[in-house]
């Protein structure tokens, strides 16, 4: 239909331009291409083979073959893609269709007004719904009843151990508890092993990691009050959380853990050094075939209170100066189909019935993690909009008082509380 009424307009552009070269001096005038082909630019977070983006890609161009349309990418380095939305979003900017964004900054997002809401979109659509999704996964894009991107990768972290070191140090089974996690990391140490080894050295993981020991006691970084947000450190569950990663690290070597990047992470893991890990089902990819054999899935440690696993992901949503929001949708809707979502997504789906399209390798170590998504939960409520300036502002307190035990737990966490509210304060 759109197709049609482009070449019509373009049939009638030619009539009129012919007619005022008959009523001028005989200029040509210049005709517009009747079969011009619509156009969708995408942004992605770079197309190494293997990764989101690269599938993305691929699934961009059989888009684009099928629906007769022009793609072009944007590659921005995963790092830089939040502030190059924020930045061309703030100035107006139309240089993307489809956007490639965390989870984390959704809501953020959308209350700039940068993401197009697709609620409305998704009520007309015949082949899209929300029940297609695990809940949890919308629910991160969600902000005040309004969804604002559709899930693409949905990222469930928790615990991942050496079978083979497990069993060494006595243990048949995953430890289950805190208590027992500790304990693990106490004997590990006492026998050479390195007891964790994480991608530390970014200023959000240290709170995402260590965040879950807070979660699983039920606490959290902030809480509603009202219609405003304070920070929720300042109390008996934020003081033991202190005191429990104080001796996780005591385990561990910390000035090794903070500078651990993702090679010296793997490098730990593959070479038999670590006895485990806390991460997602892409981290399978990324173990040789042997060792990916020894390791096995485990719901995170529980504490006092409810089960968890930490929940991120990456989505695709509708950049809201787009001129082409329809185009746009339908790449979103054919994106999202089961059967795509399933061989176009490097890590788990967010989509229910994904999992039935996934290769037999994702099949032998994603079930453990698509079981786990009904505990997901991000490092802050979704529609708490300041989860980078928080984990910033944390960042430098966090690392002083989980390496030095000066201050007491108690008002350790109350450092890190006055840190997070003063950044509510300046920012809300």
């Amino acid at each position: 239909m759109k197709r049609n009424k482009v070449i019509s307009m373009g049939l009638a552009g030619m009539l009129a331009l012919s007619l005022i070269g008959c009523a001028g001096k005989g200029e040509e005038q210049p005709k517009k291409e009747a079969d011009a082909k619509e156009e969708l630019t995408i942004l992605i977070d770079g197309t190494t083979e293997g990764t989101d983006g690269y599938l993305i890609k691929q699934g961009a161009l059989e888009f684009a073959k099928e629906y007769d349309v022009d793609v072009k990418f944007v590659e921005t380095p995963y790092a830089e893609i939040h502030q190059k939305l924020m930045n061309v979003g703030a100035s107006g900017g139309s240089d993307f269709d489809v956007v490639f964004v965390e989870s984390d900054f959704v809501a953020q997002m959308g209350k700039a007004g940068i993401l197009e809401p697709l609620n409305e979109y998704v009520e007309k659509s015949e082949s899209l719904k929300w029940d297609d999704f695990v809940d949890s996964t919308v629910e991160r894009n969600t902000l005040e009843g309004t969804v604002y991107a559709i899930p693409q990768v949905a990222d469930v972290q928790t615990t991942i151990y050496n079978k083979e070191i497990l069993a060494d140090l006595g243990f048949a089974n995953p430890p289950a508890t805190i208590d027992e996690f500790i304990d693990y990391c106490v004997k590990a140490k006492e026998a050479d092993y390195l007891p964790m080894a994480v991608r530390f050295n970014s200023t959000a993981l240290p709170c995402q990691l260590m965040g879950l020991f807070l979660f699983t006691d039920n606490g959290a970084f902030v809480e509603k009050d009202g219609d405003t947000w304070k920070a929720a450190l300042d109390n008996e569950t934020g003081a033991k959380w202190v005191e429990n990663v104080r001796k996780i690290f005591s385990t561990i070597n910390g000035d090794t853990l903070v500078t651990m990047d993702d090679t010296a992470m793997y490098d730990a893991l593959n070479t038999g050094k670590a006895g485990c890990t806390i991460g997602g089902a892409w981290m399978y990819d990324a173990l040789n075939d042997d060792m990916r054999d020894k390791m096995v899935t485990a719901p995170f440690p529980k504490g006092s209170g409810d089960q968890v696993a930490l929940m991120s992901g990456w989505n695709l949503g509708i950049f809201a100066n787009s001129e082409h929001k329809d185009l746009a949708f339908k790449f979103l809707e054919y994106k999202a189909d089961a059967e795509n979502a399933g061989k176009m997504t490097a890590g788990l789906s967010g989509r229910k019935d994904a999992e039935e399209h996934f290769t037999e390798e994702q099949k032998a170590y994603y079930p453990e993690f698509q079981e786990l998504m009904q505990y997901g939960m991000g490092i802050t409520s979704a529609e708490f909009t300041l989860r980078s300036e928080m984990t910033t502002a944390i960042l430098p307190v966090f690392q002083e008082v989980t390496f030095s035990d000066d201050a007491a737990p108690a008002d350790a966490a109350k450092m890190m509380n006055d840190a997070i509210q003063k950044t509510i304060d300046e920012n809300q």
